[in-house]
């Protein structure tokens, strides 16, 4: 979101023409010399004219007209291609694009408006090939320089963008395309430079002048890229900061997100951590009781905020979005990753933290440089490149092995969607292709039979049920192009997402770890796993323990699905304590975290085993305390109807989605009978409920560890299954 004062840039140019002298603009060169001509003045055509005062609908007319007299002007058809897409006819332009290819395959003005459609239709990698052929095809025409410098734009490459559009101006600075993109981004560029470089060589500038100057430079500086401008804080740290994220329950079981402790000046507020919104985005009740008021000349539904803290972080300055809808459950709101772009974040939800260090420096470069290139360090370089558009993070996925598309990374929603669309593209399933569920507020969802392989960055992850078919229009109108869905809390939840905004790289760690390791993390089949053995005779049998009172067992929910197919031994696994647990030694409260291992795992014949133990939990005031666990019961998830309630939308003025309705966790019934034929609340060992086909021996895998075994292709437990645990010094 741009925070450029009004007035800013004639402010500027006052400055840098008058009072320090600096050159005019046009003697600013761009740094690289332009061998192409420019095009030759001509007067506009009636189209040209309708389609540079935004009349676009009036454009297509004209366009189509005269196409019919020269169909063979490639330019022309091009020219009809980009009106088409101004006025979101995205269909009718890949239509008009490929007709004008197939007549002339190697015009550089269709390959552009081809690649033009292709950025459109969320596809900007092969985009850059397109125009890679139109370069070959014509390297002075100057809307593939354009265009070009829109895809460096959202792939972080900031230097690269104005270098492209600076070439694109010089060729043809009639293109009102051209101009304004031009003026919105390389004309404030050189403001800012020869500011800075006048500043730094003039020491008879009034304080008072060049602090207005200096303040003109840093509004202007956000236009350059894609960050967040809700908040001014410093980028600097005195050492690495560790937030705790705090679980968000539906109930005494069910986590639906993570928030963060947010202090504003008449008390503290809890927000939910949201990857896909803008900045802050807070309830009208929170806004009026802390005093907050618009300021003038923001947009409407916000409101100002002098400084707010975070933990030992200060904000300053702050645009804040207002809801005058309530949030579900009474929430307070949301805050977006995206307010700690100074820094690199980890979003780390299987330890409950959110953490922040310096970015990498970059070199060569100072404090007040010009956004530059991707820059990848040493200690990124296990990270993926993502496109960063707006507050999105979009994440290229193969779907399925055969489809590559957008997605949008979003913490926000409680489970992963997918368009009707694409979902059609990539499923062989033609016949009810979706399950209609009712929601609590009486709406219903539509959720795919089917089920999807999804790979992106270091990830694979099969087999993710309950993807909802949703239509992100907002996101697409905001963004500019197409998306395929979003990346929902469902999968995310069970990684440590490392985040780096300003170079547009995110790495997904799939153990839960902060530091991320060399090699990239990949979540594989293993079809020649041996089957485990327990040939060591266990000091406590659970077989033998007999009926357990519930209220002495320990109930820990899965954060994730945990799968023979994809799991290899060795591996961690964590689980998250449901109702709070104290025995000798050790407090457990709800949330708290228990970690284990993966004993042994096979899949892919007709008797599948997991074998699985649990050697640690984060007792109160003893992170990661080694305890004797011993798995003794396993509860699948609820049934998918109890499933659902409604999310607020997160959108900011600048851009966000409208999700009325949305998936929750799934979790234990609170009548599941633990012990058929036994007494009322206890537990018989090696319980299995609401999961068929699937036995449990307590410890019968190697070491004594928890062995789950199945006729079908895999074990596998979805989201909201549950472990029944006990803790060894409370059977003695």
């Amino acid at each position: 979101m741009s925070r450029a004062i009004p007035g800013a840039v004639v402010f500027l140019r006052r400055l840098v023409l008058i009072v320090i002298f600096a050159v005019p603009l046009g003697a600013m060169a761009a740094g690289q010399s332009n061998t192409c001509a420019a095009v030759a003045p001509h007067d506009a055509t009636p189209a040209e004219e309708a389609y540079a005062q935004a009349k676009y609908d009036a454009a297509e007319t004209l366009y189509v007209q005269a196409a019919m007299q020269r169909p063979q002007d490639m330019a022309l058809s091009s020219a009809l291609v980009h009106t088409l897409l101004h006025e979101d006819k995205v269909a009718d332009a890949a239509v008009q694009a490929k007709k004008a290819l197939a007549a002339d395959p190697r015009s550089a003005s269709a390959l552009t408006a081809l690649a033009e459609v292709q950025i459109h239709q969320g596809e900007p990698w092969l985009a850059l090939q397109t125009l890679d052929a139109a370069a070959i095809a014509d390297a002075c025409l100057a809307r593939t320089h354009l265009i070009r410098s829109r895809i460096f734009r959202i792939d972080s490459m900031y230097t690269s963008e104005r270098r492209e559009l600076q070439l694109a101006y010089d060729i043809d600075p009639t293109d009102p395309d051209i101009r304004r993109e031009w003026l919105q981004v390389d004309s404030p560029a050189k403001d800012i430079e020869g500011t800075e470089n006048a500043l730094a060589t003039m020491s008879n500038v009034d304080a008072d002048l060049r602090e207005k100057a200096m303040a003109s430079v840093h509004s202007l500086m956000g236009q350059l890229s894609e960050n967040s401008q809700t908040c001014k804080s410093s980028p600097a740290l005195p050492s690495a900061v560790t937030l705790p994220l705090i679980p968000s329950l539906q109930d005494a079981k069910h986590i639906t997100g993570y928030q963060l402790e947010v202090q504003f000046p008449q008390g503290n507020a809890k927000l939910q951590v949201d990857t896909a919104a803008s900045g802050l985005y807070i309830s009208r009740a929170l806004a009026d009781a802390n005093g907050f008021q618009r300021a003038a000349g923001e947009p409407a539904n916000t409101v100002h905020v002098d400084r707010l803290h975070i933990g030992p972080l200060e904000f300053r300055d702050c645009m804040v979005g207002v809801s005058d809808t309530p949030f579900l459950d009474k929430g307070d709101g949301f805050i977006s990753t995206d307010i700690f772009a100074p820094y690199l974040i980890t979003l780390n939800y299987p330890a409950g933290r959110l953490e922040l260090a310096q970015l990498p420096a970059l070199p060569g470069q100072h404090a007040g440089s010009l956004p530059g290139d991707r820059y990848v360090a040493p200690e990124t370089s296990s990270y993926s490149p993502v496109y960063h558009r707006l507050q999105y993070l979009l994440v290229p996925v193969t779907l399925n092995k055969k489809e590559r598309r957008l997605f949008v990374l979003d913490s926000g929603i409680r489970l992963s969607t997918m368009t009707p669309e694409v979902a059609h593209l990539i499923s062989t399933t033609r016949v009810n292709f979706t399950n209609s569920v009712q929601t609590v507020s009486g709406g219903t969802l539509q959720f795919y039979r089917d089920n999807f392989d999804f790979q992106f960055a270091n990830l694979s992850l099969d087999n993710q049920g309950h993807i909802l078919d949703f239509d992100p229009s907002v996101i697409d109108q905001n963004a500019g192009f197409e998306v395929a869905g979003m990346l929902g809390f469902d999968m995310l939840h069970v990684l440590a997402i490392h985040l780096d905004y300003r170079d547009g790289l995110v790495r997904f760690d799939a153990a839960g770890t902060s530091v991320p390791t060399a090699q990239p993390v990949l979540i594989a089949r293993s079809g020649s796993d041996t089957a485990p053995s327990n040939a060591q005779d266990c000091d406590r049998n659970s077989n033998q323990l007999g009926d357990l009172p519930l209220n002495t067992t320990i109930e820990a929910k899965a954060i994730g699905w945990i799968d023979s197919g994809h799991l290899k031994p060795g591996q961690p696994i964590a689980l998250k304590v449901v109702n709070e647990w104290t025995g000798e030694g050790c407090t457990l409260p709800a949330g708290a975290a228990l970690y284990g291992s993966v004993m042994a795992s096979t899949h892919g014949s007709s008797n599948a085993q997991l074998a699985l133990a649990f050697d640690r939990g984060d007792c109160v005031g003893h992170t990661k305390k080694q305890l004797s666990l011993r798995v003794i019961g396993v509860v699948g998830p609820a049934d998918h109807n109890e499933a659902f309630h409604n999310a607020m939308p997160t959108e900011v003025a600048g851009g966000g989605r409208d999700i009325s309705v949305t998936a929750a966790a799934m979790g234990l019934k609170e009548d599941e009978n633990l012990n058929p034929g036994g007494p009322p609340h206890t537990v018989h060992p090696g319980i299995v409920v609401g999961l068929q086909g699937l036995t449990m021996t307590p410890e019968g895998g190697p070491q004594c560890s928890a062995l789950l075994t199945t006729s079908a292709h895999s074990v596998h437990l979805g989201v909201g299954s549950e472990f029944i645990l006990t803790m060894e010094k409370d059977q003695q």
